[in-house]
């Protein structure tokens, strides 16, 4: 009769005990969320450079031209203009392209970092493994021990 009363006290004590385990874990478990959500994250800057360039407009004058001599001077420039047109929407082009090349770079290396980060997380990166199972594995020992007492008390044993 003692044993089937100490099993059954032994019983509540390890099922209550694996409830309030498991509450106290659950809770612990949304604090730990929350202090990984409101975690600052790492922001990888671009890996491009800013590069600034001025175009100068260079006006030279040596002697006094003839009408002839600038309307020359006037057409060779114009004739250039679209080569320099090429050529600076080119120059464009390839800093806009570094530009953003080195800004998605840094973008897909923020993103990654986060990713794996969450993964850890989801994965019990920030708890050990028996942590989680402590209050069921206490219940389901109390159960056991529950039974065996209800096994005692009938005569079993």
């Amino acid at each position: 009769m003692y044993a089937a009363v100490a099993l059954h006290v032994i019983s509540v004590v390890l099922e209550v005990g694996g409830i309030v385990t498991t509450v106290w874990d659950i809770r612990n478990a949304r604090r730990n969320l929350r202090d990984f959500i409101r975690r600052p994250r790492h922001a990888y800057a671009s890996s491009a450079t800013v590069t600034s360039e001025a175009y100068s407009a260079d006006v030279v004058t040596s002697d006094t031209k003839t009408l002839e001599q600038r309307v020359e001077d006037l057409e060779e420039w114009r004739r250039s203009v679209p080569e320099a047109l090429d050529r600076r929407d080119r120059e464009v082009a390839a800093r806009l392209e570094t530009r953003l090349q080195g800004d998605l770079e840094g973008s897909r290396r923020s993103v990654q970092a986060q990713l794996v980060e969450v993964s850890e997380y989801l994965e019990g990166g920030l708890q050990s493994a028996t942590v989680s199972y402590r209050g069921p594995a206490a219940l389901f020992v109390g159960v056991i021990v529950g039974f065996c007492g209800n096994f005692v008390a009938l005569g079993g044993v």
